[in-house]
């Protein structure tokens, strides 16, 4: 099958299903109207789907007995507003800003590709739509619920559209080692003694006591971490207290840890409890550390990444251009997957090169519909290749 042409045939229904997901944004792992809308759509098409992780939903297609191949796509949103201006914006308090609706319509129409041409393929694809990428709970969920078995994939692969000013013709990769950062979130309650503002010296300060293990904290990066290796500890929340005059028995701080490599990303969570407790003892308090997510680093494996590159590259894409060894300090919890299998995690640009250059996770973000033209002929595509190729080797 030409899968190429046929996503050009399908290109309005990948549209319309857009639209709807974009419409209809909701958050974490509580999807009842993305799940239920996924799963008609799967089952129009001659599936049967069935939910792992939740409201995560898993559906086969090929020849069992074989080797197999997943294929994922996030479809959460995040909890904002959208400022987009789009005819089919969100008009509730959450939005499709990261391009989630994008690579879940994306992987619905390569879905109807691969059951068209199910008779041609060598193996078994296993399609996976997450939820909870946003929240780093939704591949975790999903492998906890029996995802990586019967049958256990042998590759894995994972698009995801970016915004900005590259075209869509381009796609982005990693075959050299770390794709995108680990995410280790933490949250740090410190517990003093309150007292009336105009008598300090009767309390434990634990304002006093977070803004010290802050400074601490700043400290850990750059004095321990090697300058060349990219690793961030940042925190975005501090909160304390009630009243202006008193000072209060707690304070919370909260925020994220992000490393290329496992033992950077040791180093730092030890690091951090370490400091925090100790500097809160310091002032007569204590800290308890809370860890709220923990993801590794996005480790592509590089003989797999290649030949899904060369399947991509096997396409007639107009103005297909490849941009390699690319790495980010987000994070994307596809990386529990590749922990267990190896495979890829790729980027496919949905920019306007005469655009805005306003970045994901932007209120008025915008991206370029033009991708989902040929996004889901690279998922069946590679997907049908891979398993021709693995079928070949084992005979």
């Amino acid at each position: 099958m030409d899968y190429l042409k046929r996503a050009d045939e399908l290109y309005e229904e990948t549209v319309a299903n857009r639209r709807w997901l974009h419409q209809t944004p909701e958050i974490s792992m509580d999807l009842p109207n993305t799940t239920a809308f996924i799963w008609e759509k799967l089952t129009e098409i001659g599936y049967a789907p069935k939910h792992c992780g939740g409201d995560g939903i898993v559906a086969t297609v090929g020849k069992a007995g074989g080797k197999s191949i997943l294929l994922r796509s996030d479809m959460d949103a995040l909890p904002m507003g959208e400022e987009s201006g789009l005819p089919f914006a969100s008009t509730c308090s959450a939005a499709h800003t990261c391009g989630h609706d994008c690579n879940a319509a994306q992987l619905l129409t390569a879905a109807k590709l691969l059951k068209e041409n199910e008779d041609a393929l060598s193996g078994m694809v296993k399609l996976v739509f997450q939820p909870g990428e946003e929240t780093f709970l939704g591949a975790k969920a999903m492998i906890a619920d029996g995802l990586l078995e019967d049958p256990k994939p042998d590759a894995a692969l994972s698009f995801h559209v970016t915004s900005g000013q590259t075209p869509p013709s381009v796609f982005i990769y990693n075959a050299t080692g770390t794709m995108m950062n680990s995410v280790d979130g933490f949250r740090i309650r410190v517990r003093g003694k309150g007292a009336h503002g105009a008598y300090p010296e009767r309390s434990v300060d634990p304002i006093n006591i977070a803004v010290h293990i802050y400074l601490a904290l700043e400290s850990i990066v750059a004095r321990e971490i090697t300058s060349t290796q990219a690793s961030v500890m940042t925190v975005g929340l501090f909160k304390a207290g009630d009243a202006y005059n008193i000072i209060p028995e707690t304070a919370e701080l909260q925020g994220s840890i992000r490393s290329e490599s496992p033992e950077q990303r040791e180093l730092l969570v030890r690091r951090m409890k370490e400091v925090a407790r100790s500097v809160a003892e310091t002032y007569h308090g204590t800290a308890q550390v809370e860890m709220i997510a923990e993801v590794p680093p996005l480790i592509c494996d590089p003989d797999v990444t290649k030949q899904f590159v060369g399947y991509m590259k096997e396409l007639d894409v107009p103005g297909q251009t490849a941009f390699p060894d690319i790495k980010a300090t987000a994070s994307d919890d596809f990386a529990c997957v590749l922990e267990q299998i190896p495979g890829a995690y790729i980027y496919l640009s949905a920019g306007f090169p005469d655009g805005p250059a306003t970045q994901q996770h932007s209120p008025d973000v915008l991206f370029n519909e033009e991708v989902l033209r040929f996004g889901p002929a690279y998922f069946a595509h590679c997907a049908t290749r891979w398993l021709e190729e693995a079928a070949e080797l084992t005979q």
